[in-house]
């Protein structure tokens, strides 16, 4: 799946990406910001759809100094709607969701639950994966027993589904992490390079020198 420009799976055009820039970034942004963050279209053209979207509403222009800042309207009636889309239009957002939910299938007690943590590493976490790209996973569980494999095993099949993706799972303990540690195995520099969180614990304390 492409992981930088979600929106395209629905075709949603330059307006589109330019709303999606807004609402990801959460403040305002000048037109060449906007333009920047959407990486698609030409200035012109990026100037010329947010006069559109400001137009309709939806997209506030404010002049500081020499600059305009445009910003979602989020008093406007389709805000609800369009911050829902992009919510689940948005693939982080919905793989920490969907993560946390095989967590709870298989940890039903939330005590064991909280001790369980999920992060991708790899290409997926450093924003350079293309199609042929597999998802890596670090799955930290508090025992290597018969309900570690077969959280892992479902994990890895339900992300399969979720992406097109092949997945490979890192499957190991807080404790084994501690080991890698110490023995300096390679695994851990490259978690602490890229790993990023997903569900559950924290995994960054894990991989902190001692």
């Amino acid at each position: 799946m492409d992981w930088n420009h979600p929106e395209r799976v629905f075709g949603s055009g330059l307006e589109g990406a330019l709303l999606r820039s807004l609402w990801r970034a959460g403040t305002p942004l000048t037109g060449a910001q906007a333009h920047r963050v959407a990486r698609t279209g030409t200035p012109t053209g990026v100037r010329y759809a947010l006069l559109r979207l400001v137009d309709q509403g939806i997209v506030t222009a404010t002049r500081v100094g020499g600059s305009v800042l445009y910003d979602l309207n989020r008093a406007h009636l389709t805000f609800p709607a369009i911050d829902a889309a992009f919510q689940h239009l948005d693939p982080w957002h919905e793989l920490r969701s969907r993560t946390a939910g095989v967590i709870d299938l298989h940890y039903p007690d939330p005590d064991l639950a909280a001790t369980v943590s999920v992060a991708v590493f790899g290409s997926v976490a450093r924003g350079d994966a293309d199609l042929e790209s597999d998802m890596d996973l670090l799955v930290v569980t508090p025992l290597l027993d018969e309900n570690a494999q077969a959280f892992a095993d479902d994990l890895a099949l339900q992300a399969r589904r979720w992406t097109g993706q092949d997945v490979q799972i890192y499957l190991t303990t807080s404790a084994h992490l501690a080991d890698a540690r110490v023995a300096g195995d390679p695994i851990i520099d490259t978690l602490r390079a890229d790993a990023r969180p997903l569900a559950g614990q924290d995994v960054t304390p894990l991989l902190a020198a001692s």
